[in-house]
């Protein structure tokens, strides 16, 4: 391989790593394609969580969570939106989109849920929290 080839191919190498650094993409997205989703059960009043989660292509199925409790999937990179349906106590459903593609640019986004709405964790100490979709 020629000096020129070599030098090519390292200056790709640091401008994709570059890239992957500014677009603050983890490594399991660059590398495997797949994101993880994982909500944990933070109601108030340690109440338990029913959740039904789904995309078009797959149903992740009712699981219920006491308070605390996490449940996760991984995110192929082609899949565009995972929804899901929340209850506890007997409320009515609440609904909120998980994992949105054009939004949730990570390696793993971890949302913990209250009865005023999700909150996706950002960074340490820091957390955006959501007002229930419908």
């Amino acid at each position: 391989m020629s000096l020129f080839t070599k030098n090519f191919l390292l200056l790709f190498v640091l401008a994709l790593l570059f890239v992957h650094d500014a677009l603050g993409v983890g490594v399991n997205v660059f590398f495997d394609g797949r994101v993880r989703v994982n909500v944990t059960n933070s109601l108030e009043d340690n109440l338990d969580l029913n959740l039904h989660c789904k995309s078009k292509a797959k149903d992740l199925g009712t699981h219920s969570l006491h308070h605390g409790e996490s449940f996760g999937w991984k995110v192929g990179i082609l899949e565009e939106l995972y929804y899901c349906s929340f209850q506890w106590n007997g409320s009515r459903l609440f609904y909120y989109d998980m994992y949105l593609a054009s939004r949730d640019i990570s390696d793993n986004l971890n949302w913990y849920i209250k009865k005023s709405g999700p909150c996706k964790v950002v960074s340490p100490g820091k957390d955006d929290c959501y007002s229930w979709e419908k």
